[in-house]
């Protein structure tokens, strides 16, 4: 089988600090995979890894068929380039509109491209997030919801293949990170683009996930279905529904 993004054994530390201990990861095209763990076990290092924001120590680590390790930074720039990215506070300018802070960090990928084709890969993107009306507004406009969704705009406007989320539901109220939820599966559902996303909240897990994967400090210590882990006995696991 053709994995989008295939691990074996990858290994990172920190120091005297063993962060990502033998990971062995695979995703298929159309999945959204879920990682629940213990704040400090390594999810967001993995995801930092895949795409070569953090160099892994040891193993061997996918992306397309490509080794990341291995790749010149143009080779890495133009593999990122179907790799969109919600970054769990959002990571908006403060001094830029939410027009610019779409297009800014994908100026190189859309340097051939008109004033008005750019426009309409801004307009699509916020109109698929439900903010068409916030593209001229400054950040410290914006709810915590809103720039969720102005996060999740910038990660799709060029339709990537693989958008991964850290923490997309944190510090968000219930009903909003439901909105949120449901927004990331109609993104994964008009797109079919796989994710992976990393989070603690379990609401967000059961509504996005096909596969879920337990990292305990540092590996991945159980995977399967939100059904069939919900019905886990191993005190381990149980710890997350309760």
């Amino acid at each position: 089988m053709d994995y989008q993004i295939e691990i074996q054994q990858l290994k990172k530390s920190f120091g005297g600090n063993r962060v990502l201990k033998d990971i062995n990861f695979t995703l298929s095209k159309g999945e959204n995979v879920v990682i629940m763990g213990k704040s400090g076990c390594g999810k967001s290092v993995l995801i930092k890894c895949i795409v070569g924001l953090i160099p892994a120590d040891e193993g061997v680590l996918r992306v397309f068929g490509k080794d990341i390790n291995r790749l010149s930074a143009h080779e890495l720039d133009k593999l990122r380039e179907k790799i969109g990215f919600v970054f769990q506070n959002s990571a908006l300018y403060d001094s830029m509109t939410v027009r610019e802070n779409l297009v800014f960090p994908m100026r190189r990928e859309l340097s051939g491209k008109s004033k008005e084709e750019i426009d309409g890969l801004v307009r699509r993107a916020l109109e698929s997030v439900g903010l068409i009306s916030a593209i001229d507004m400054m950040p410290a406009e914006l709810s915590g919801g809103m720039r969720k969704r102005i996060g999740l705009a910038r990660a799709i406007i060029m339709n990537p293949e693989i958008i991964l989320y850290d923490e997309p539901t944190t510090g968000l109220d219930p009903i909003t990170a439901k909105e949120i939820s449901q927004l990331m599966l109609k993104m994964q559902t008009h797109t079919n683009a796989s994710s992976i996303i990393i989070s603690h909240d379990m609401a967000c897990a059961r509504l996005t996930s096909t596969r879920m994967c337990v990292m305990i400090d540092g590996q991945f210590y159980a995977q399967g279905t939100y059904a069939e882990l919900e019905k886990s006995t191993d005190p381990q696991i149980k710890n997350f529904f309760e």
